[in-house]
């Protein structure tokens, strides 16, 4: 993914700072097309790799005595009006662009200046004077960056990769981190798989003066409950989310919107005021597919259906690896082989990121309601222990590797817990998944598609989740806020069906729990008829996206590829694993006897990350 990259001697030591930076930078530069820069003063040396997209001016921008420089990755919005009170006090704008108006702004209000800010961005300020360098992310942290210690110097980077381009950096793999990646499918927190390399938190700056480094958090998803009517709340849901796709609308970029069968982003559709391009990837004849052409031609734009092959994760799954850091599971990168074909269309692809969750409610429940703080570790490890639970876990691993990470899955999980001051416990789950799932999971897609285009996120502007911050837990439960917020955005959208319960969006709630519940039988029921009959009746699955258990079967790219990475002696002599419970796995999944796509798709991520990370 195109980022920053940077390097802040602390002491006097040998590090060739102008050598190193050209190599992070060019180990992020995917494609021979982006955009590379680098601000290079004695100690420090900062880099950008962009895809010339967003603020294509040369960059760094400098104040008008030369004191302050900046670098940035990302972008600001609707920020007018302040712009004139910096005009007015003086301040003289050069390039006229985000960094330029960023940089004018923290040297008029210090610190404070980011929260003044509403946009996806990571940027690195270096004061010259002071001999101090800033580093700072949006609220959410949408554009992950990367940092580490290293004898005497600062390491950071919008990829795990760019920091490992220190030769003398230690890779130690973290024990931690392979058993959360093993129980979640996601690593908690701000680890990665190497100790000592950690992702900055969300809305953090992180200041090294001195030869010291702090980092200050200066926002956070607390939840203050308002107890405003629920017809308060639709208007006001509206107009705030109106506000945030408009503002994201104005540039002469080519936009389009990445559209599936959900809510998220026909939401997107329903509040644009102009056409758009859609893109709907999956695979011929889904109920994904079909619902979001339904609603496309409801609002007259253009879809544009992108098939995914059976042999695409053959194909793309290294790929796929290496711009996540290995942290994504490969099962999950269903836009990957088709980003080249949405490129060619637009410059900016427009999503509808975790809404189903922020205001949604898609991971609470009645029976939240009624536990305790001490109840609540317990309930989500049940919950997000989904790849491998724990008597799998146990026979997965070789006896010691086990003995070492017994446990540390439930601990971390804890641990993560214990740092949210959230009262009310099911705001406090959500506020866990929040900062856990969705972002070290579902915003890995987002680093994967901007290595080809720019990705835009209203549902993450900040008006928008403020508002929704102060909706009481019982209104977002099973979307009842959402439906009527959807209804009042636009009521013919609303009646379109829903992917996840395959009938009208805007349905009672009781009718929208029985369309879940006959979607599962009929899927329960394939699936027992493909068990039972050892794959003799299998009748494909078209509910969503591609039918992976069965592609695995049966397309002998995918099938081979699975077993000579997992049964090579390379991956099996690595002292992880238990060769024989591997086996048994493959074995079981090709004779139906279990669906083990998502296992094994994990398992081959992690062989992939360690061939690439580890071994070259």
């Amino acid at each position: 993914m195109p980022g920053l990259v940077g390097i802040l001697k602390m002491q006097n030591n040998v590090l060739d700072v102008k050598q190193l930076l050209a190599r992070m930078c060019q180990v992020m530069k995917h494609e021979d097309w982006y955009k590379t820069e680098t601000f290079i003063d004695e100690s420090i040396g900062i880099g950008r790799v962009s895809l010339g997209i967003l603020n294509p001016e040369p960059q760094p921008i400098f104040n008008e005595d030369k004191s302050l420089c900046i670098m940035m990755e990302g972008e600001v919005y609707d920020y007018q009006d302040l712009k004139e009170e910096l005009i007015l006090k003086g301040h003289q704008f050069l390039v006229n662009n985000d960094p330029d108006f960023i940089l004018h702004l923290y040297e008029q209000f210090g610190k404070d200046f980011v929260h003044k800010l509403n946009g996806s961005f990571v940027l690195a300020i270096w004061d010259k004077k002071k001999r101090e360098l800033l580093v700072v992310n949006d609220r959410y942290g949408l554009r992950p960056l990367y940092y580490a210690e290293n004898n005497g110097y600062l390491l950071f980077g919008s990829e795990v990769k760019t920091i490992l381009e220190d030769k003398t950096f230690e890779r130690v793999v973290d024990d931690r981190a392979v058993a959360e990646f093993f129980a979640f499918e996601h690593i908690l927190g701000n680890k990665t798989f190497f100790q000592r390399i950690s992702v900055l938190p969300p809305a953090s700056i992180l200041t090294c003066h001195k030869n010291k480094i702090s980092i200050e958090q200066y926002w956070d998803f607390n939840y203050e409950e308002k107890h405003f009517s629920e017809e308060y709340y639709s208007e006001e849901l509206v107009k705030r989310f109106k506000k945030a796709v408009k503002r994201r609308m104005e540039d002469e970029h080519k936009k389009g919107v990445l559209l599936s069968g959900g809510l998220d982003s026909r939401s997107i559709l329903a509040a644009a005021d102009e056409k758009l391009c859609t893109f709907t990837f999956g695979v011929k004849g889904s109920k994904e597919a079909k619902i979001a052409k339904v609603v496309a031609n409801k609002k007259q734009m253009k879809n544009k259906f992108l098939e995914l092959k059976e042999d695409y994760i053959p194909k793309f799954a290294e790929t796929t690896v290496y711009l996540t850091d290995g942290m994504l599971n490969i099962l999950h990168s269903h836009g990957i082989s088709v980003l080249d074909r949405i490129k060619d269309e637009v410059d900016i692809a427009f999503d509808g990121l975790a809404m189903d969750l922020t205001l949604g409610g898609s991971f609470l429940t009645n029976k939240l309601f009624s536990y305790n703080e001490h109840d609540l570790p317990k309930i989500l490890f049940k919950k997000t222990n989904t790849l491998f639970n724990n008597d799998m876990v146990r026979h997965l691993f070789s006896r010691d590797y086990y003995q070492k990470i017994k446990g540390k899955a439930f601990e971390s999980l804890r641990t993560e817990l214990e740092k949210l001051k959230d009262e009310n416990i099911a705001n406090k789950s959500d506020h866990f998944f929040l900062q856990n799932r969705v972002r070290r999971f579902i915003m890995l897609g987002g680093v994967y598609l901007r290595s080809k285009v720019e990705y835009r996120t209203p549902t993450y502007d900040n008006d928008f989740i403020d508002i929704i911050l102060s909706i009481p837990p019982e209104l977002r439960l099973n979307h009842h806020i959402y439906i009527k917020f959807l209804k009042k955005l636009d009521k013919e959208l609303a009646k379109i069906p829903y992917a996840k319960t395959g009938i009208r969006a805007d349905a009672p709630e009781l009718l929208r729990r029985i369309g879940s519940l006959i979607k599962t039988v009929i899927i329960t029921v394939k699936l027992l008829l493909r068990k039972y009959t050892g794959g003799l009746i299998s009748i494909p699955d078209k509910s969503g996206y591609p039918d992976y258990d069965e592609w695995i079967r049966k397309n002998i790219v995918f099938k081979n590829f699975i077993k000579e990475i997992l049964l090579s002696d390379k991956t099996l002599s690595r002292g992880y694993f238990n060769k024989f419970f591997i086996q048994r796995m493959i074995e079981d999944h090709m004779n139906y006897r279990k669906n083990y796509s998502r296992q094994l798709c994990a398992l081959v991520t992690f062989e992939l990350w360690h061939r690439l990370f580890l071994e070259r």
